[in-house]
């Protein structure tokens, strides 16, 4: 199977699509957006097949995830690497008020092929002074 590799605007603007539909918690729209055969690498377990993205959704949208911020979004060939923060009902158990992270989704013919969420971890002192508004 030949991978058509979108142009990057094109893959920008349909991985910006997705996290809107997510943000809206829309999950027959968030479904569009991946392949039948898809994977979901997330917090050391990997959600397969429409049946494990789906599930997937579900628990986040049950935790009340949300980016929060969004510091870039890049295109390299034919992945999305997003940097930013979010937030959820689990983090704010933990008192974590957000956690700074990157989504890295691989396109294969217009649909995400694979995505993985994983936490970066910054300089504490840096997150200080942006709660102080630095």
């Amino acid at each position: 199977m030949d991978n058509q590799v979108a142009p990057q605007t094109d893959l920008k603007i349909l991985a910006q699509a997705y996290l809107d539909a997510f943000h809206a918690q829309d999950l027959d729209r968030c479904l569009e957006f991946f392949a039948d055969d898809a994977t979901v690498d997330f917090n050391k377990t990997v959600y397969t097949g429409r049946q494990g993205i789906t599930e997937w959704h579900k628990d986040r949208f049950a935790a009340n995830l949300k980016m929060i911020k969004m510091n870039s979004m890049t295109v390299d060939g034919d992945t999305v690497i997003v940097d930013g923060a979010v937030s959820s009902k689990r983090l704010a158990a933990w008192r974590l008020k957000a956690l700074s992270g990157r989504v890295t989704m691989k396109f294969e013919n217009g649909k995400i092929k694979s995505g993985k969420l994983a936490p970066r971890m910054t300089n504490p002192f840096n997150m200080m002074r942006e709660d102080m508004g630095a």
